[in-house]
């Protein structure tokens, strides 16, 4: 089902049977839609979640530079936030990479009752997913250019092989300012005691295990650590671990009150 929520397009696809009493908000990474989280959804959608896809980034048809007061990055946190308001209920955040983070940000207010990152930004990490450098060309200030070659194939590698010219073609422009702040280290996240997770893969190169610790570290999250997994978690060989071990930290810390609980009909209770 296609839906606004605030400023954003979104999608939401409802279980036959659902299990938990709140939905789970899945947030994209640079560069992706999502479409490239509908693997994803079908399988939380199977396990009896309720979940909604939200396309976060900005259009890239705005003036480029930063005339503008308000960050980029705060800028996408506020519309973000707005659409999870219009949603009505309490929510659980999870995103990829720039939506990883987003999901951590976003866990410091209501309505998100916890929040998990899977190979988020890290800040002041400068990924090679989006930073010009001599060997990498899938970013440049004055552009929204895409990841090509090397970069494109690396960042879709956990993905099954069918799949991975599927997900490259699928990669859209995107506004890369709130992704440069993060590099730059512009943009903190504070302790706070909605629970949160971090998974990152052993052998990601946009977003490196290390890195992603210590940022847990910093701000109390829960780390967790895929042995052999890359980037792209959300599909492909590395997606059964990755929802296990979402389903198994939400359960454990949310408890009891996020599971939906069924009174027996008259008939159930005669038998």
């Amino acid at each position: 089902m296609d839906l606004i929520l605030g400023r954003l397009h979104a999608q939401l696809e409802r279980p036959q049977a659902r299990k938990f009493a709140w939905p789970i908000v899945l947030l994209p990474e640079l560069f992706t839609t999502s479409r490239h989280l509908t693997i994803m959804a079908g399988h939380l959608v199977s396990l009896g979640w309720e979940v909604y896809l939200v396309d976060v980034h900005p259009p890239t048809t705005r003036a480029f530079g930063n005339d503008s007061a308000t960050s980029a990055f705060s800028a996408l946190v506020a519309n973000t936030r707005t659409a999870l308001e219009a949603i009505g209920s309490d929510i659980i955040a999870a995103g990829h990479g720039l939506g990883g983070l987003l999901a951590l940000k976003l866990a410091e207010a209501p309505p998100v009752r916890a929040a998990v990152a899977l190979a988020p930004l890290i800040p002041g990490y400068r990924s090679p997913l989006f930073v010009r450098r001599r060997r990498w060309t899938a970013w440049r200030s004055e552009s929204t250019g895409l990841p090509t070659g090397r970069s494109a194939l690396e960042l879709v590698s956990e993905a099954e092989p069918f799949q991975r010219e599927f997900l490259i073609k699928a990669l859209v422009p995107a506004d890369t300012f709130a992704a440069m702040e993060i590099a730059r280290g512009l943009v903190e996240l504070a302790a706070h005691p909605t629970p949160r997770l971090i998974v990152a893969g052993e052998t990601d190169a946009f977003a490196p295990w290390q890195n992603a610790e210590q940022l847990a570290t910093k701000i109390g999250a829960r780390f967790i650590s895929l042995p052999g997994r890359g980037h792209w978690m959300i599909a492909g060989r590395a997606l059964e671990r990755t929802i296990a071990q979402i389903q198994r930290f939400l359960v454990r810390a949310l408890g009891e009150e996020l599971l939906l609980l069924y009174e027996p009909n008259a008939g159930d209770a005669e038998r």
